[in-house]
């Protein structure tokens, strides 16, 4: 029984350190992403020239390549960045919303793994706020993942427009409904800790 106890108390000593390995990490992940979030769209409203990357291409022959060996029988490039000045103000809000969006996405799951890495550790994971943490993470992966990019191209669309860059397709949006579910599926985590919290409730009142 004393190996046992002991052995026991080990296992949960590593359990936490674990837990707070992943919190601390899931924490500096998500600081690190809000710092290059703030720096991202303060350069996007005061920048005279602004950086724009992934904006779409097709069928742009990247010749250098194919000519470089006889193997490649074809290359393309997919995607351009480029550095422009004097965009307007609807083109820079369309890309800080973009940017908003997509960031929120990974700082929120961040938050919520940090977080419930903490109530692990004080021996109550099913809270209240773990599951409104969850659904509203579950919310921020579906908004973020199908109108950041949305954001993106219509951003894209409108420097094509004003820069009046011939060969460049006016609009192009890729749409991924991987986001969607995640996002679902996150919502049945959210479910799954409101039914937790309820037996945990129930459980206290039989003891």
């Amino acid at each position: 029984m004393t190996g046992d106890t002991a052995a026991n108390r080990r296992m949960k000593q590593i359990e936490k350190v674990v837990l707070g390995v992943v919190a601390g990490a899931a924490a500096a992940i998500g600081i690190v992403d809000i710092v290059a979030l703030t720096m991202r769209v303060i350069a996007l409203a005061t920048d005279e020239a602004i950086v724009v990357n992934g904006i779409p291409l097709m069928d742009f022959p990247a010749e250098q390549i194919s000519e470089a060996s006889a193997q490649v029988t074809s290359a393309a490039f997919e995607t351009l960045t480029l550095t422009a000045t004097g965009l307007s103000g609807s083109i820079r809000g369309l890309l800080i919303t973009a940017s908003i969006l997509t960031a929120l996405v990974a700082i929120g799951i961040c938050a919520v793994v940090a977080w419930l890495c903490v109530r692990v550790l004080v021996g109550r994971p099913f809270v209240r706020s773990a599951t409104w943490g969850i659904g509203i993470v579950a919310i921020l992966v579906v908004a973020g993942g199908l109108l950041g990019p949305l954001f993106e191209s219509l951003a894209n669309a409108e420097i094509v427009m004003t820069l009046d860059i011939t060969g460049l397709p006016v609009f192009l949006a890729v749409l991924d409904l991987s986001p969607l579910g995640w996002g679902m599926a996150l919502a049945v985590v959210a479910g799954a800790f409101e039914i937790g919290q309820r037996m945990q409730q129930d459980t206290k009142g039989l003891v």
